[in-house]
């Protein structure tokens, strides 16, 4: 049987309060972590590295779907069998993450979609309708997932279109890919998320939809 080389990418903006637990749980269930550092201002990249975590540092922010392009494409250098996407603010549970490689592990399908409980948004819903009807995924814009590599180096990339990464799912259930979907634990964040204050991130979140119909 060949081994299964399983690579975190982890996107971060400012995340120092977070950062260290977040890797430290999760390199428990991986062989690698990679760290997109977004144009950090704090020390999240210096505490990465010192979780042990393979640090790629933006100069600038460049934001959510470039910073997982790149992730992605490193941790195919690497030689990653799945990709895991986990978000650095501390509301993904590390716990999760064999229940959510576990159907590519045994060869049942070749994405695997984190569902959360609830959307904090108006927004997410709209998205999650689209995406329910379009191509039956309950939660598209759910930071935790798991690709198989031959997703991502079939399609030759992460987003090109700022959908959030949706387009990517589209795209490879278009070409026959199985695509599965998993509860996950979600706890509560204290301050701004990666898209930013509520009203920047439900403009962002729409333009996105737009892109997507």
């Amino acid at each position: 049987m060949v081994e299964q080389k399983i690579i975190a990418v982890i996107p971060a903006l400012n995340e120092e309060q977070t950062i260290s637990k977040v890797i430290n749980g999760v390199k428990g269930y991986v062989d690698e972590v990679i760290l997109i550092d977004d144009g950090s201002v704090d020390n999240t990249a210096e505490l990465a590295k010192k979780e042990g975590a393979v640090v790629l540092s933006n100069e600038e922010n460049l934001g959510y779907e470039r910073s997982i392009d790149y992730g992605f494409a490193l941790a195919a250098k690497r030689e990653a069998t799945i990709i895991l996407t986990f978000d650095g603010d501390g509301q993904h549970s590390p716990e999760d993450i064999p229940h959510m490689v576990e159907p590519i592990l045994k060869g049942e399908a070749d994405i695997v979609t984190g569902v959360r409980a609830y959307y904090p948004r108006v927004t997410e819903y709209l998205f999650a309708l689209v995406a329910k009807i379009k191509a039956d995924i309950k939660d598209p814009l759910c930071g935790f997932k798991a690709y198989h590599v031959k997703v991502y180096k079939d399609l030759g990339y992460f987003d090109r279109n700022s959908s959030i990464g949706v387009q990517f799912i589209f795209n490879a259930k278009k070409k026959g890919y199985r695509i599965a979907q998993r509860n996950i634990t979600i706890k509560k964040r204290k301050d701004v998320s990666r898209f930013g204050r509520k009203l920047e991130a439900n403009w962002k979140i729409f333009k996105a939809i737009v892109k997507t119909i």
